[in-house]
């Protein structure tokens, strides 16, 4: 029946039926530490032997207890309660140790789907007899081995509804935090990597048995089995995990491009460490991952990185003395109180600050402040360098501001240059308008000037008035040539140049975009066509007034033209009459 017939909301059953089943999960998980747990006090195991001998696959270690210890498993109802919990994922192997070379060897193997109980009572009558006759030379020897593969099937269980389509992650269980807590070192990172515990294409989940809490974030989170409430989970898309991936391999492409690494990380950044608590009980852990975080972002932020991370890095400073830091393969940064008291984060934030955008620039800021608040020529050490980076970071992020505005002060300045460039050529294309229609002006007014004068020659002496005007339209049209080619042209190459200086004035701007030379630019289109047009209207005026010039001339000079000798008008005589 569908849940809506039944009367809830979509979703509702189904959102509960995925609480209950990160709840029992959880629970499982939690019984599973236990146990765990128990066997090592049955064993004489304490928490910090238990956590030494566990590995991301398996717990793997051996104890030596007295014969006597045997009759603290009773009759075997543990033993049963250690295999129903663990099921194959528990091996015990028992044998004595301390035997006469004579002797027999006493062994017992203690595996799932066989009856341990009766196993573990041949074995402990064995001993006792064994121990009887030799006394206190006789011991067991206990070798525990608890694999993981259950606990993975039981972990997987463990997994919110993934809002917006979000990957399932990579699942490691831990059945002690401990155990955890000691790859969270310098030296383990490269381990990581190796064991998939940190990747480039899929988030992590880490599952802890014996403790409660949760520590969320993008590419790794850590949970607390121990706790009686489900995580409040970091809901992370496949958007939003997409994003963060272009983040990092933009964080790592900008470290190989200015920063001198040998050996960088193949996927974490300091990103990837970013965790925030959003339920009590792994303090501890997140204050390893915050010294682990800071390491790794000072890694980041040294102009040169020098060693492994197994061996340990030596980290260099920019300036004339650089200052460095000699960081420890078990170093775990700025730890507890000493976190508090040298801004634990300050290297973190400054970190993804420069590297944020990508932008060489602000990596070159941020490392020039982080090396001018460090004594130079010094050795510092991982709480030096936090101490140091919350005045870097603040003096990087005033710089980069500073650095902004006196750019787009520039930038205006530039663009204030470029429109007054094209404002005085656009003034210097109007002038030459001037000039040219001015000239054409002129010259007209000139040929009416001429044609005056060749008239009153002709009223002075009529006789030579035809030579006067060959003579005239000779000199005439002489003149008009030359004005149209070199005049005319002169003005023409002028305004060519001028705006090839415009074209290259604005070349000389890199700051400004193509789109935006070209916008400046069009402002002066209007002045272009104006030139053009009275340029091709008094080419066409000179033209005319050059065949006007020619025509006349070879009129003139043509054998047909008949000598121009009228006489000029003169008053006709009175006579008088007596």
């Amino acid at each position: 029946m569908s849940e809506e017939r039944h009367g809830h909301a979509p979703g509702t059953s189904l959102e509960a039926r995925v609480e209950q089943e990160t709840i029992t999960a959880l629970a499982g998980l939690r019984r599973r530490g236990a146990t765990v747990r128990a066997i090592g006090a049955a064993l004489g195991l304490d928490a910090a032997r238990l956590a030494q001998g566990e590995a991301r696959d398996r717990l793997e270690v051996t104890a030596h207890l007295p014969v006597a210890q045997l009759e603290a498993l009773g009759a075997g109802e543990a033993v049963r309660a250690w295999f129903a919990t663990l099921g194959e994922d528990l091996a015990l192997d028992l044998a004595l140790a301390g035997l006469d070379a004579s002797a027999a060897p006493v062994t017992a193997t203690l595996r799932a789907g066989s009856d341990a109980a009766a196993t573990l009572a041949t074995f402990r009558a064995a001993a006792a007899a064994v121990a009887a006759t030799q006394g206190a030379d006789v011991s067991v020897e206990a070798r525990l081995a608890v694999g993981k593969s259950l606990a993975l099937v039981a972990a997987r269980a463990v997994r919110e509804r993934q809002p917006g389509g979000g990957a399932a992650p990579l699942i490691t269980v831990y059945y002690s935090a401990a155990a955890w807590q000691r790859l969270l070192v310098p030296g383990n990172l490269p381990l990581w990597e190796r064991h998939g515990q940190a990747s480039k294409d899929e988030r992590a989940r880490v599952i802890l048995c014996d403790t409660p809490g949760y520590l969320a974030g993008v590419a790794l989170e850590v949970v607390g089995a121990a706790g009686d409430e489900p995580p409040r989970w970091l809901a992370v898309s496949r958007a939003a995990w997409r994003q963060f991936t272009a983040r990092a391999d933009e964080y790592r492409r900008l470290c190989a491009d200015e920063n001198h690494w040998s050996m960088p990380p193949l996927s974490l950044t300091p990103d990837h460490l970013r965790v925030e608590a959003r339920a009590a009980g792994l303090e501890a852990t997140a204050r390893r991952l915050a010294g682990l975080r800071a390491a790794l972002a000072a890694a980041y932020l040294a102009s040169a990185t020098h060693g492994t991370f197994e061996d340990g890095l030596t980290l260099r400073f920019a300036g004339p003395r650089p200052a460095t830091c000699a960081l420890s393969p078990e170093a775990a940064g700025a730890d507890g109180a000493e976190a508090e008291e040298a801004g634990e984060g300050a290297l973190a934030r400054l970190a993804a600050w420069a590297y944020a955008h990508g932008s060489p620039d602000k990596l070159a800021m941020a490392r020039e402040c982080l090396a001018r608040e460090l004594p130079a020529g010094s050795v510092v050490s991982l709480a030096a360098l936090e101490r140091a980076a919350l005045p870097a970071l603040a003096a990087a992020q005033a710089n980069f501001t500073l650095y902004l505005r006196g750019r787009t002060e520039q930038y205006f300045t530039l663009r204030q240059a470029a429109q007054e460039a094209v404002a005085g050529y656009a003034e210097a294309v109007r002038k030459s308008v001037g000039d040219l229609t001015s000239d054409v002006v002129e010259n007209v007014y000139r040929t009416a000037g001429l044609a005056v004068a060749i008239f009153i020659a002709w009223l002075i002496q009529p006789a030579a008035s035809l030579w006067v005007l060959r003579l005239g339209a000779l000199l005439y049209t002489v003149y008009v040539a030359l004005v149209l080619w070199l005049v005319v042209r002169a003005r023409h190459d002028r305004y060519t140049r001028e705006g090839e200086g415009l074209r290259q004035r604005l070349a000389g701007m890199p700051e400004l975009t193509e789109g935006e030379r070209k916008g400046i630019r069009a402002a002066a289109a209007g002045d272009d066509a104006y030139f053009q047009t009275y340029y091709r209207r008094a080419r066409w005026a000179y033209r005319a007034l050059l065949a006007l010039g020619l025509v006349a001339l070879v009129v003139f000079s043509t054998p047909l033209a008949r000598p121009i000798t009228l006489t000029p008008p003169t008053a006709t005589p009175t006579h008088s009459t007596r």
